[in-house]
């Protein structure tokens, strides 16, 4: 009877740990690996450098980079419907040239500052409510949406936010 105990007590103590190592295999694995269902890049560069990075952000923000630009942040998340974050720093003789290359619908018109928030989802630097002169304009296309903020807070170099968002419009979805 003894040891019939003693060995079901290492049966059991095996089966213990194999599950105790097989959890933390399986949390390891998911924390080495990407959501297939979400994806993130960040993107930060002093100037516009050309290749893969800058063509990313203009193509998924449907924008083009000046080449005067400088300090350039990005943020590119989603998997099918993309949501794109971009702020540069622009000079102030440059924005009129910038804004007519994007698909703003409407002259660029003021907006309140606390109107335009953080976001759970937005970087630290997507900070357009601090501006004390913030102006705006919209616009898109079947598949892109596109917000354009500018803060003309320093009159010699302007910030510009653009949050774009693609998707197919054009198709309403369905909601079963």
């Amino acid at each position: 009877m003894k040891t019939k105990n003693i060995v079901g007590k290492v049966v059991l103590g095996v089966v213990l740990l194999l599950c105790i190592l097989l959890l933390v295999l399986l949390l390891w694995v998911k924390s080495t690996t990407n959501d297939p269902l979400f994806e993130s890049a960040v993107i930060y560069q002093p100037a516009p450098t050309p290749g893969s990075a800058l063509d990313a952000i203009e193509a998924d923000a449907g924008i083009i980079v000046p080449p005067s630009a400088r300090e350039i942040h990005a943020v590119i998340s989603g998997f099918r419907e993309l949501d794109t974050w971009v702020r540069f720093d622009l000079p102030a003789s440059e924005l009129t040239s910038f804004i007519e290359t994007t698909y703003c619908e409407s002259p660029l018109v003021s907006t309140a500052p606390e109107l335009h928030t953080q976001g759970d989802l937005s970087p630290d630097w997507w900070d357009p409510h601090k501006a004390t002169d913030l102006v705006m304009c919209k616009g898109g296309h079947s598949f892109l949406r596109q917000r354009i903020l500018v803060d003309r807070t320093d009159p010699q170099v302007f910030t510009v936010f653009v949050f774009s968002m693609v998707d197919n419009f054009a198709t309403a979805t369905s909601s079963e």
